[in-house]
């Protein structure tokens, strides 16, 4: 899937080489409440990711599973996800506001939308942005696939960069 990312500009960025947080305690680790969404899934993803738990967070995922990011070519299986997180994913402020599921094109599928807003070092501190997460799970409730889509338009985000 061509998503308009430019793989070349990966040879100049440097990775992080080890966890620039931790996860966060489980007795201080905020626990979502989605309107419309009852899915343990889809809320162990919203609270694992906002906890920086990334361990946690891969092991929802089929293992195949798939993570579309916005702006990036889609990041496929568990190792890959882990190393994805761990070097994009650190102290993302979550506030996933209402969900609704969907009818999956895929018999044995199930598809939960997603809305609300992300907070990141991506953009000027302070700044939340609306965002949509669409996931479909598998008939084991394990994420097949989550597209993580920016709800700004081009203007508004380059409004809010750093």
């Amino acid at each position: 899937m061509d998503t308009g990312f430019d793989s070349i500009q990966l040879s100049s960025s440097q990775c992080i080489a080890e966890r620039a947080a931790h996860p966060n305690e489980k007795s201080h680790q905020p626990q979502v409440c989605i309107e419309g969404v009852t899915n343990q899934t889809v809320l162990s993803y919203m609270n694992y990711l906002g906890a920086n738990s990334f361990d946690a967070l891969i092991e929802l995922f089929a293992p195949d599973g798939v993570l579309q990011p916005p702006f990036q070519n889609p990041v496929v299986g568990k190792d890959n996800l882990l190393k994805f997180f761990q070097e994009e994913g650190q102290d993302l402020k979550l506030m996933p506001k209402r969900g609704i599921s969907e009818p999956a094109e895929e018999e044995g599928y199930a598809q939960i939308r997603v809305t609300g807003q992300v907070r990141t070092s991506w953009f000027s501190a302070g700044v939340w942005i609306n965002v949509a997460w669409t996931f479909l799970l598998n008939s084991e409730n394990k994420i097949s696939f989550v597209a993580v889509d920016l709800l700004a338009s081009p203007q508004e985000l380059l409004n809010f960069v750093r």
